[in-house]
Formats: C-alpha cells, sequence, structure tokens
C-alpha cells in the first residue's frame, strides 16, 4: 500500500492517517477548529502527499490546457485554480494549473474529483476527428510519487518562507498567483506555487529524499502547526464556495454564474464544454 514517506512523522505527532481515499497525509492532529485556527494566527503545515500530479509538456500543451481547463489563460511562471469541465458543462474537478514553461504545465489536484479529472484529461488527449488528432504530439506523465506537495499557509507563512531563500532577483518568494524554482537553504530544489487567497498560502513541491528534512524545519518556528488535509479543505472551500461542492462523488453540476464570478471559468466560450455551461 503506497504511504507518504512523512508517515513516521505525522505517527509522532499524533496525526490521524485513514487507510482510504488518495491523500496519504493525515486527516487530521486535533479538533477541527484548533487546526482552522492555525489559518488565522500562524501558518498551517499540511502534507499533501497523494495529490494527482500531472505534468503535460509538448508543441499542442498551451492549446490543449487551454481547452481543458476554463479558467485564466497563464503565462509562463504563473498559477491559478479553474474549473475543467466536461462535455455537457459539469465540473470534472477545479484543479490549480501551473505554467512551468511555454510548452509545459502542471496540473494539481488533491481534491475527490481527482480520478475524475484525470481520466477526463486523457481522454481529451486523445480525441480524434476526421482522422485529425488536435493534440497529436502532447505528453502526460503522472509525477504524483515524484515530489512531496507540503501546503504552508497563513498569516506567517510568508516570513517563514523568506528565512530559506536570499531574496535576490533570482531568488524570491513568488507573489499571488506566481510560481517560481526556490533553492531552498541554497541547495534544496523546490517548486513553489503562491495561490491567490486572501491569506498567504503556497504549496511547497519537495523531493522526496528531502522531505523530512523540511518538513522538520518548518515545524521548527514556533507559529507553525501541523494540520490534516481536512481543516486545509475547510479553510480553502471558506475562501472560494466552488471547492466546498467537489466532494459530490457523481456528476457535479455548478451554474455558470456562479463559476464566472468565482474566477474559475473565464470570458468566452473557447474551452470544452462551454456550450454545455451556457445551456
Amino acid at each position: 500500500m503506497a504511504t507518504s514517506v512523512l508517515r513516521q512523522e505525522h505517527e509522532l505527532l499524533g496525526g490521524l492517517i485513514q487507510e482510504e481515499g488518495a491523500l496519504l497525509g493525515p486527516v487530521r492532529y486535533a479538533d477541527e477548529d484548533v487546526e482552522l485556527a492555525a489559518f488565522d494566527v500562524g501558518a498551517a503545515l499540511v502534507d499533501l502527499t497523494g495529490m494527482g500530479m500531472w505534468l503535460v509538456s509538448g508543441a499542442p500543451a498551451q492549446a490543449f490546457c487551454e481547452a481543458a481547463c476554463a479558467g485564466p489563460r497563464l503565462s509562463v511562471g504563473t498559477c491559478a485554480l479553474g474549473a475543467c469541465l466536461l462535455g455537457d458543462g459539469s465540473v470534472a474537478s477545479v484543479p490549480l494549473l501551473v505554467r512551468t514553461g511555454a510548452s509545459e504545465y502542471l496540473i494539481l489536484d488533491a481534491s475527490p474529483r481527482m480520478d475524475v479529472l484525470f481520466s477526463w484529461l486523457g481522454f481529451v488527449a486523445h480525441i480524434e476527428r476526421d482522422g485529425v488528432r488536435p493534440y497529436d504530439g502532447l505528453a502526460m506523465s503522472d509525477e504524483t510519487a515524484s515530489l512531496v506537495p507540503l501546503a504552508l499557509a497563513g498569516p506567517t507563512a510568508p516570513a517563514v518562507l523568506s528565512d530559506y531563500v536570499p531574496g535576490d532577483v533570482h531568488q524570491r518568494l513568488p507573489l499571488a498567483g506566481e510560481v517560481a524554482n526556490l533553492d531552498l537553504d541554497g541547495r534544496i530544489t523546490t517548486i513553489v506555487c503562491a495561490l491567490d487567497f486572501p491569506q498567504p498560502a503556497y504549496l511547497v513541491l519537495v523531493p522526496p529524499i528531502y522531505a523530512r528534512a523540511i518538513w522538520r524545519s518548518l515545524l521548527s518556528f514556533g507559529s507553525v502547526m501541523p494540520v490534516g488535509h481536512a481543516a486545509l479543505r475547510t479553510w480553502m472551500a471558506r475562501g472560494t464556495a466552488v471547492l466546498s461542492q467537489l466532494p459530490v462523488p457523481d456528476r457535479l453540476t455548478i451554474g455558470e454564474g456562479e463559476l464566472r464570478a468565482s474566477g474559475m471559468v473565464r470570458e468566452g466560450m473557447d474551452f470544452i464544454g462551454a456550450r454545455g455551461l451556457a445551456g
């Protein structure tokens, strides 16, 4: 059975790990109200091992991602949450789309709908019409086990992460909606995504070999508290109500107005599911 490389750390701290679902980090450590308070007064640290991570690359990557993901179009070095719609306008999921290069994206999803999402994306990637495959040459690889995703969110999160980077023009914390390759302490190469939430929130993608060292180092800060993924989902849903609807196991329909108002769907009709959504 798959397990988090941090499992022993969680057990030593009293984390509750459930042998179900895709996420392998703890569901909780303490009462959810206590954990939610960490997002308001300090920084909550969450192990999201098991979060779906797909690398999309090749010449058709931009066209594919902009068709399959209805959220904002991204420039290189930016990231955003956005809805991925099925052909009928229903919601497959709301992943984090990260543009890491001119022809390279990461699609990240920690929701209960990640399997629906990645099955759908695999289908779209191989669409063929009249003998033509619009995304021929696209490469999609499952990188779920390649990096350990750690979420750090709360008012002290920027100060905590800043302690690991020199702050020069080449090594600075990303601003909300940005992504950066940072060498923590000058030696551990990570991908850091700054989420656009009311409070500072970062997703730090760490090589598994360094995950335990980074986890322990972050917890050495007095303001940082280990938190389960259940509290993280509750906190994120407070800021973006659409996210609270993702645990629905079957067909998920969210109104066009709600999706557009939340920024999960961009203006226009140039994405898969646009007509179904409008109808």
